[in-house]
């Protein structure tokens, strides 16, 4: 077990080292201050399992060191003990706030120090295994066959789905707005799907996620994904989108960045972007309203009836056979 420990009092230290390096499966390393343990964790060594930090720290005190730590993408979940001589409310409060998992009070006590890391060591490799499980969860949910019409969760944070789009309109407060409503379609992505596995039809949609994301980039647009490779959005204020200028950015990043081997096709398909509507002055209701009356009615990627293409596959599919 790896344990970083940061204390700024010496003999707190030797302490630590005689009681945990007594033990063969401890592994300590020890910083004097908040600065040194932020040096220490972004020196890309090995990772740790386990930190027992002092609150009072000079300069970067326990509290904002736990913070973070708590930060760094790989220590989310990982045991923090805070050690403390205090036992005011507000700053325990504090500690806790901050991600700290369990206290230690000074002065230290060698059997409770025992405890407590074999405690941190037994929560840590729960989160592990529970981490371990979770990716195996997500590999299968990756796998899974995904309809066409499904609104997919995508991983841009960037990027949500139309029901919460459309409920960020409702709760604007009543009144109208300056806005631009627009939508995004991938041509041909119907057959994407008939012809590429769940994983690949996903990365296709991630990718043209991604791409929108960054050729909207200083708009404040708002987009989410409705399924049917359609994605809609909503642009505050007065200034116009210059929907040509956002297309050839998509196209350009897309053509530059595209992954053969994760999409499953040798290109990008092709975009098109439009503006929804004449009307730039709404209200929040009114223009869910547009949005919803705009996918329904105008789903191109809907045309012809989806039954229908699906049998016209079926037979492209058996006459290819």
């Amino acid at each position: 077990m790896r344990i970083l420990a940061v204390d700024d009092d010496p003999v707190i230290l030797d302490l630590l080292k005689e009681s945990l390096t007594a033990h063969e499966h401890y592994d300590l390393v020890c910083c004097s201050t908040g600065e040194e343990a932020l040096t220490v964790l972004q020196s890309g060594l090995t990772p740790f399992d386990c930190f027992l930090l002092d609150i009072m720290l000079p300069g970067i005190d326990g509290v904002e060191l736990c913070d973070r730590v708590r930060q760094m993408k790989e220590y989310r979940t990982t045991p923090i003990v805070m050690i403390t001589a205090s036992r005011e409310p507000d700053l325990m409060g504090r500690a806790f706030y901050a991600g700290a998992t369990d206290f230690l009070p000074k002065p230290l006590n060698g059997v409770e120090l025992g405890a407590r890391i074999n405690s941190a060591g037994m929560l840590n490799d729960s989160l592990h295994r529970e981490r371990q499980t979770r990716h195996t969860l997500d590999e299968l949910t990756a796998q899974m066959k995904v309809r066409f019409d499904e609104q997919i969760k995508l991983s841009s944070k960037d990027v949500t789905n139309l029901a919460s789009l459309e409920n960020d309109l409702l709760r604007l407060p009543t009144g109208c707005y300056s806005m631009t409503l627009f939508s995004i379609d991938v041509l041909g992505l119907r057959g994407i799907h008939r012809a590429v596995k769940a994983p690949q039809f996903r990365a296709q949609v991630e990718a043209v996620a991604e791409a929108a994301c960054a050729a909207l980039d200083g708009t404040s647009a708002r987009i989410a994904y409705a399924g049917s490779g359609r994605f809609m959005g909503v642009i505050m204020g007065r200034r116009r989108l210059n929907t040509n200028a956002v297309l050839d950015d998509m196209t350009s990043r897309m053509t530059e960045n595209w992954n053969e081997e994760a999409t499953g096709t040798p290109m990008p398909p092709q975009l098109q972007i439009a503006q929804i509507g004449d009307q730039r002055i709404l209200s929040g209701l009114s223009a869910s309203d547009v949005l919803r009356t705009h996918l329904v009615s105008n789903d191109l990627m809907q045309a012809p009836d989806p039954a229908r293409q699906d049998r016209l596959f079926s037979k492209f599919d058996r006459a290819v056979g």
